[in-house]
């Protein structure tokens, strides 16, 4: 063995990757390892629909019984806000004031500390004057929670049970199964109530007495006063501790009520030796605080009576073995109690299918994908290498577990999402290196030679194009407001596949290699490539061979014989143009000239949607009439409302809730794998379907809406125009124009939804005290008003101690419980400290206009008119009319405008994107500079980015859709696919030229080195995606996109990256030696 082979030997046997082929029982105890922790977090590691998210958000909620929008407003709304001008961390600060509530939602900064300006805000808030009457203000941060397990709905026919037994039945439930450890909580009522920091009371119910007006003034007795005595007849009073006989006895006197039969016949008065009882005065009963109109049904099912169960994890517990064991005792209780025998149960909104479902279908793609990368290697390589490619991936993946798991981060749609995205760049590096071994085989050297060389050969451009693969996912962690924590969760997906496919590609894959492929018998010569060795490679080539016989032409495999032909092909048409001055100027300067003709004539055409819309199977709706009207003037239409939606033939099951002036619905389709398979609808086809046939209901002026979830954190409308008046004294004008603007707005089409942040009110009526008649008998306004008060709002009278909880008892005036006039206010005989009075004898009242609410933005009273639109349809094809109608249109005097779309609206997350892009492409650019030690070379590789947005633009004009986050980040890992094959070009075009190889020659034998493995990453990349595509309408265009850009992505790759590379480094070369 001569002195250049044992030196070669020597080196590779001090390599650090050395250690990986002589301890290989070292690699595969390190693989055990992987497999064993991995597959443990897999199991432990929480697993969510979505992840937990803070918005970034606080709201600002305070309570104000029965006082109007405008006291609202300067009482409390705007004392609040002046008190958090101050507050550093605030970007935005909107509020509205409507009946009997002020809501002030706060969007902070995006470096802001959440925790701190959340104290700073509470302390704000707890130093404004507040009404003596009103409420505490709530101050909460707005998150995505992801503690919902499901909600179950009992339900029975409206005919044979009443709410209050199914309440009554949810709130036994609730109170036997809450304590277990696993449950966090159990709510009655709605799964989306909590999302704005409202509590569920969806169980409290009161007990109202209704007095008789007419009763209670025969008798001289005010409300406060038949309080009185119901307090005096509902106490448990301690006397003391007394010792009788050497023990200590308590002494107490108990008269609490028990029951509504004990206040019935409470004695009010005695009179004439008989008793008056509340039961002769007033009308008892039990009534809910919620007294909703609230219908459940089914497809061909309606007419039931329900209530909900909400069902929520303890923080951090398995959704999947919590969600069966608390649906186990849930049954268990049901079916051992006969009072539930008539119910029965469904449930809705249940996590642990859903996730089972998506995990199910992400298992079933990974196998199918795993299995066509599998045979797509195995036919470019060999059996062997291909069940290295296929092992190396999923240990890739596991340990992405350990390291989400290490780190508190779950499983959800996210991180799910990540894991298919960084499949592709994941082979393409494991490919790499275990197909370049395999040509090493061929030549024949030995096998542990072979893999050693080829982890030496490409472990640089490896590591160079994962550093550059995670710096271009860099800008996701650095995006503003919500995006960048709901993003997040992608980067760290993508640095822990990628950084673990090139750890086991440098390391394990050697002892996978070493173990299971064999030295080959024979061996292949390649002139070309031999060519470009040194003289020490030969000669370690030609020991390797020693004792060898070489393949002849006949022992050529067909495969072979086909990629030998590919490969003159190739060679002949690149030859053809790199020789060409002039045809590799074509090729280069027209990707350029190109590229700028779409973004000139393309791009504004395409437009740019946050997310795009995708089938979530729920639709939700509201029909809405005048805040005045009365509830009997929507009820009507319930019975309509169940007809159309029982009739959808996709219908899992839906609820209709009648609130005030709007029915709210809640519609949930089947499984979208279940409807397609019957050939059913998509949810936007169903969405039109129920629009269309409840449309009737605007001729009789009720405003319809529907509109489907949506991906991605919350967002406002999409197309948008705010109109801003200075002071109250323009609210009239601001509220006529936003009309006018909402009705323009309707007149554009596939506009829908048209509508208002402002609703109309009928007016109001002001009392006013005469104060010299009040001063002339010596009373004050309070005198009269606390009466007052009490006789139109009702007063409690301490409580009555149900089964689970204590029930207000609530005394109200009869003839005032459903409708009120100010002359029956003027009518009201009130107690006073002198004598009993009349209103009308101290106040009289007039009639003015009202607003039912008034909303800030940034102190500015602000009226938003608001649309959505058709789901094919982009908010550039609408926004340049309404910008030019807003533009055109003729304000009143103080009234401004400023509009927008989805587009503006998240201006500063587009503007920060492209930032954030620009900071990640020079980081790029100077891991580049530290690889090849040159400015120019790094700039040949970034072209291949210039190649990608041509062809993306291409595509998009050719399908139609339109630029968006998920395509950004979709473009970024496939773009650089591309990018990291022309790294890997140049590095063997380097490696050739260092070698003295002539110039032409040392550029075709590295692209004939390359060919093979972009075509089986093209393919895998392909095939990877093609189950995906075979479920979902998404994948389907997504996988057509891909198909689309990696071919000619890569085929111009092969063409113009060589071309470039020829045009700028190796003519100026020739040039100076022919000048020698």
């Amino acid at each position: 063995m001569s002195s250049v082979v044992n030196r070669t030997f020597e080196k590779l046997e001090k390599w650090f990757f050395w250690f990986w082929v002589k301890r290989y029982k070292v690699s595969f105890l390190a693989i055990f390892l992987i497999v064993i922790a991995g597959l443990f977090s897999l199991f432990t590691i929480p697993k969510e629909s979505s992840p937990d998210i803070k918005f970034g958000i606080i709201s600002v909620t305070t309570p104000y019984i029965w006082v109007n929008p405008n006291d609202i407003d300067s009482l409390i709304t705007e004392k609040i806000e002046k008190e958090l001008d101050d507050i550093t961390g605030i970007k935005k600060i909107t509020s509205r004031s409507s009946v009997w509530m002020s809501s002030i939602t706060i969007e902070l900064d995006n470096d802001a500390n959440t925790r701190d300006v959340l104290t700073d805000i509470k302390d704000s808030v707890d130093k404004v004057d507040l009404p003596e009457d009103a409420e505490d203000s709530n101050v909460i941060e707005i998150s995505s929670s992801n503690e919902l397990m499901y909600e179950v709905l009992l339900y029975w026919k409206i005919e044979e049970t009443t709410h209050f037994e199914l309440m009554a039945m949810a709130q036994e439930i609730k109170n036997n199964l809450e304590w277990k450890s696993w449950i966090a909580s159990i709510d009655l009522g709605w799964a989306d109530m909590k999302w704005f920091g409202w509590s569920s009371n969806a169980s409290d119910y009161e007990i109202k007495v209704l007095l008789d007006k007419e009763k209670i003034e025969l008798l001289w007795l005010s409300l406060r006063e038949i309080s009185w005595i119901i307090k005096s007849y509902n106490k448990n009073t301690p006397i003391w501790n007394y010792s009788i006989w050497d023990l200590n006895y308590d002494f107490r006197f108990d008269w609490e009520l028990e029951n509504i039969e004990a206040l019935k016949n409470v004695v009010i008065r005695w009179s004439n030796g008989s008793h008056i009882y509340l039961k002769d005065i007033s009308k008892i009963s039990r009534e809910y605080k919620n007294n909703d109109i609230k219908n459940l049904g089914f497809f061909e099912k309606s007419g039931y009576n329900y209530v909900s169960l909400v069902f929520n994890k303890a923080e951090w517990a398995n959704v999947f073995s919590v969600s069966e064991k608390s649906k186990k005792h849930l049954e268990e209780y049901l079916s051992k109690n006969s009072k539930y025998d008539k119910v029965q149960t469904i449930y809705i909104k249940d996590m642990s299918e859903l996730i089972i479902e998506d995990y199910s279908n992400l298992a079933d793609t990974a196998t199918q994908t795993l299995i066509l990368v599998f045979i797509t290697i195995l036919i470019f390589v060999w059996l062997r290498e291909s069940i290295i490619a296929s092992l190396l991936i999923p240990l890739a993946f596991l340990i992405t577990f350990i390291v989400l798991d290490t780190f508190w981060y779950s499983l959800n749609f996210l991180t799910n999402f990540s894991l298919v995205l960084t499949l592709w760049i994941a082979i393409d590096t494991v490919i790499v290196i275990i197909e370049w071994a395999s040509e090493k085989i061929k030549l024949w050297y030995n096998r542990k030679s072979a893999i050693l060389l080829a982890v030496k050969d490409y472990k640089a451009p490896l590591i160079a194009w994962t550093l550059t693969t995670l710096v271009a996912f860099l800008p996701l962690m650095f995006l503003p407001w919500v995006m960048w924590k709901f993003l997040a969760y992608i980067p760290i997906t993508v640095f822990s596949t990628l950084v673990a496919a090139l750890f086991l590609s440098l390391t394990v894959s050697s002892a996978l290699f070493i173990t299971l492929v064999k030295n080959g018998k024979t061996f292949h010569r390649d002139e070309k490539l031999e060519a470009t060795f040194s003289p020490k490679q030969v000669e370690f080539l030609e020991h390797e061979r020693e004792w060898k016989t070489e393949a002849l032409g006949e022992s050529v495999t067909k495969r072979d014989k086909v990629l030998w032909k590919m490969w003159l092909t190739y060679y002949g048409i690149l030859k053809n143009i790199v020789t060409s001055r002039k045809k590799r100027l074509i090729v280069i300067i027209a990707p350029i000239i190109l590229l700028i003709l779409t973004f000139a004539f393309i791009s504004p055409k395409l437009g740019f949607t946050l997310f795009p819309a995708s089938d979530q199977w729920v639709l939700t709706g509201t029909i809405e009439t005048k805040a005045w009207s009365e509830k009997e003037v929507l009820e009507k239409h319930v019975p309509l409302v169940n007809k159309v939606i029982s009739n959808i033939p996709e219908t899992k099951v839906y609820y209709v809730t009648l609130n005030g002036n709007m029915i709210d619905i809640y519609l949930e389709l089947e499984n979208k794998t279940i409807r397609e398979n019957k050939g059913q609808r998509t949810v936007f086809e169903v969405e039109k379907e129920v629009a269309k046939e409840l449309k009737i209901l605007e001729s009789e002026w009720l405003n319809v809406s529907f509109e489907t979830l949506k991906d991605g954190p919350p967002t406002g409308k999409p197309i948008w125009v705010k109109l801003i008046a200075n002071s109250s004294q323009q609210v009239d004008a601001l509220k006529e124009t936003a009309e006018i603007f909402k009705e323009q707005l309707k007149t554009f089409k596939w506009v829908k939804n048209a509508s208002t942040t402002s609703s109309e009110s009928p007016g109001q009526f002001i009392f006013k005290f005469n104060r010299n008649k009040l001063a002339e008998v010596w009373l004050t306004p309070d005198d009269i008003l606390s009466e007052v008060y009490f006789y139109t709002n009702g007063l409690k009278a301490w409580s009555i101690k149900s089964t689970y909880e204590d029930n207000d008892i609530v005394l109200k005036i009869e003839q005032f419980d459903e409708n009120l006039s100010p002359e029956d206010i003027n009518d009201l005989i009130v107690k006073t400290k002198i004598w009993d009075i009349r209103v009308w004898d101290f106040a009289n009242y007039q009639f003015t206009k009202a607003v039912s609410s008034i909303n800030r933005q940034d102190s500015k009273i602000t009226i938003t008119v608001e649309s959505n639109f058709e789901v094919w349809v982009l908010p550039s094809d609408i926004q340049p009319k309404l910008i030019e109608f807003a533009k055109n249109y003729n304000y009143p005097e103080w009234i401004s405008y400023s509009a927008g779309w989805e587009n503006e609206e998240n201006m500063d997350l587009i503007v920060s994107t492209m930032k954030s892009l620009l900071i990640a492409l020079f980081l790029i650019f100077s891991i580049l500079v530290f690889q090849f030690n040159s400015y120019g070379q790094p700039a040949v590789v970034l072209y291949s980015v210039i190649l990608a947005l041509l062809w993306v633009n291409i595509w998009l004009w050719v399908t139609w859709n339109p630029y968006s986050m998920p395509f950004m980040i979709w473009f970024i890992a496939l773009t650089w696919v591309v990018v990291n094959d022309a790294i890997i070009l140049i590095d063997r075009i380097n490696k050739n030229l260092d070698k003295w190889i002539d110039n032409l020659h040392a550029v075709l034998s590295a692209w004939k080195s390359r060919l093979q493995p972009i075509i089986v990453t093209t393919l895998t990349t392909v095939f990877g995606v093609l189950p995906l595509a075979m479920q979902d309408e998404f994948w389907a265009w997504l996988w057509y996109t891909i198909v689309f850009w990696l071919f000619a992505g890569s085929a111009m790759t092969l063409i113009v990256i060589p071309s470039l590379y020829y045009e700028i480094f190796l003519r100026e070369i020739k040039s100076k030696k022919v000048q020698l």
